[in-house]
């Protein structure tokens, strides 16, 4: 009698592992795009929140009055330190110095980057201000100050949506906190009340 050893799957092993691996794909999937949608919320609260810490180390830097606008006019624009349109809504931000007409870019963000296109931006900002002014000992003039970040397209926040706001007090301190996390139970992301 000959000793002849097979090799390889049969195809039901192969529709079987198929399968398994179909069933494990399809539970991690929601979470994955939950998952990736609160990395977009994440990654804005920290571009507006450096924006704002520059804005005010600059001040400082400069001894200067420095602001933190938003807008929805293009950074690819002519002088957009002074062309800007500030808005409450802005996806954009730039920090900037200087005087109404002679203002100096400082430093400026697309709100849509890293998100493939601006039309395809779900993120939304939602601010007390359209602009933010800074003095040179680093206080935030008329504060405090909030600015709302969400991701309607990812639905609403608290559970699973982890939205994000920044406040500024008005002695200039910058802080970024989760609206729907709550103070009573100790949660070190909560907003202050």
């Amino acid at each position: 009698m000959l000793n002849v050893r097979r090799r390889g799957l049969t195809i039901i092993e192969l529709l079987v592992g198929l399968t398994l691996l179909a069933v494990l794909v399809g539970l991690g999937a929601p979470a994955m795009g939950t998952y990736l949608q609160n990395s977009k919320l994440a990654t804005a609260a920290a571009s507006y929140f450096s924006g704002l810490q520059t804005a005010r180390t600059e001040a400082i830097r400069r001894n200067t009055t420095t602001e933190f606008v938003l807008t929805d006019t293009s950074l690819a624009a002519s002088d957009p330190a002074n062309n800007a349109s500030p808005t409450t809504s802005g996806k954009n931000w730039i920090v900037r110095t200087g005087s109404t007409g002679a203002f100096m870019l400082v430093e400026g963000k697309a709100g849509a980057e890293g998100e493939g296109t601006a039309a395809s931006a779900a993120i939304q900002v939602s601010s007390s201000a359209s602009a933010i002014q800074f003095n040179g000992f680093g206080a935030a003039a008329g504060g405090p100050y909030t600015i709302n970040i969400s991701n309607p397209s990812a639905g609403a926040c608290g559970g699973t949506v982890r939205c994000r706001r920044i406040i500024v007090s008005a002695g200039g301190q910058v802080a970024a906190c989760d609206p729907a996390a709550a103070a009573s139970t100790g949660d070190s992301r909560a907003c202050p009340p």
